[in-house]
């Protein structure tokens, strides 16, 4: 029996990831953030990689994990495939593997871990786009956000922007702020109320890019909840203040694709969690575009 364990987003989730293929870069990228433990006597050194044949990953090495030690890492960009032509799922295999040296060459545990990638293709005719969110109009289109913690001055704000658009000339920006002192931590959320339709597959495809406010900022998480229940986490989890580390890529467009239950009044909330290293307020804002729900039988 492996003394090491790898885990990939919370415990309660399901090990599933979504895409929508519209869109969607060529070649296509895979991020991932795990949690690793070393439950042996000794310390040891993890190298964290994966395989598919579809796809091409690299191999991270996390360095020393003490005996009876846990940890995060973000596997920004791990993996990379040519873009499917059409909808597919398919099965990756994340490997963690475990070396009593630094050179990584004496092998003592190895434990793995799968996780199912599901690609759907909303152009292909048998999808219906039940709501679309683009901010167009140059109105906020029924979002709203709000503060969970931390902010000052009147923060969170919500407002349409054309700094970073996927679809021109608007899309929805979310600005939250921290309180001078240090180190302090802010949760906002941007939310909106939906009626799901009846149909046996109902999806969000949520597209989001964020920024801070520089070495002294860094982003935990974000975060999709409906009516109070996790989706998607991107980066790690509320517990546990205070990391100083980003564990969440900046400055790019990343897109979630979760399942929503049919038929189904829900408040759909996607939150934004910051930390502060520094004196003086350290902001953060996060730009959504041509948000959308879909749904077939």
């Amino acid at each position: 029996m492996s003394k090491i364990e790898l885990r990939i987003g919370e415990p309660a989730l399901k090990r599933s990831i979504y895409a929508d293929l519209v869109n969607l870069p060529d070649p296509v990228k895979l991020g991932l953030n795990v949690r690793i433990f070393n439950y042996d006597d000794v310390g040891l050194y993890m190298r964290i990689d994966a395989y598919n044949a579809a796809w091409t990953f690299g191999t991270v090495d996390y360095g020393l994990l003490a005996s009876g030690a846990n940890d995060y890492k973000m596997l920004d960009q791990f993996g990379s495939r040519a873009k499917p032509a059409a909808a597919t799922s398919e099965t990756i295999t994340v490997r963690l593997r475990a070396y009593t040296d630094a050179g990584y060459t004496i092998l003592k545990w190895t434990f793995e871990r799968l996780v199912d990638v599901v690609f759907i293709k909303s152009d292909d005719g048998s999808w219906t786009q039940d709501v679309l969110n683009n901010f167009d109009d140059g109105t906020v289109q029924g979002w709203a956000a709000s503060n969970v913690l931390g902010n000052t001055g009147g923060y969170p704000t919500l407002i349409v922007d054309t700094a970073y658009v996927l679809s021109t000339p608007y899309s929805l920006r979310m600005m939250s702020m921290m309180g001078a002192s240090f180190p302090s931590e802010c949760i906002s959320y941007m939310g909106k109320s939906f009626t799901t339709p009846n149909k046996n597959n109902v999806y969000a495809i949520i597209d989001v890019r964020h920024a801070k406010s520089g070495a002294n900022a860094f982003v935990r998480n974000i975060e999709v909840r409906t009516d109070g229940t996790i989706i998607v986490v991107i980066g790690l989890p509320w517990t546990g203040f205070w990391k100083g580390v980003n564990y969440v890529p900046q400055d790019r467009w990343m897109r979630m694709v979760v399942p929503l239950p049919k038929n189904t009044a829900l408040e759909l909330r996607i939150y934004h969690y910051i930390e502060q290293a520094g004196a003086g307020n350290q902001w953060g804002r996060m730009w959504m575009d041509d948000f959308r729900i879909i749904s077939k039988d």
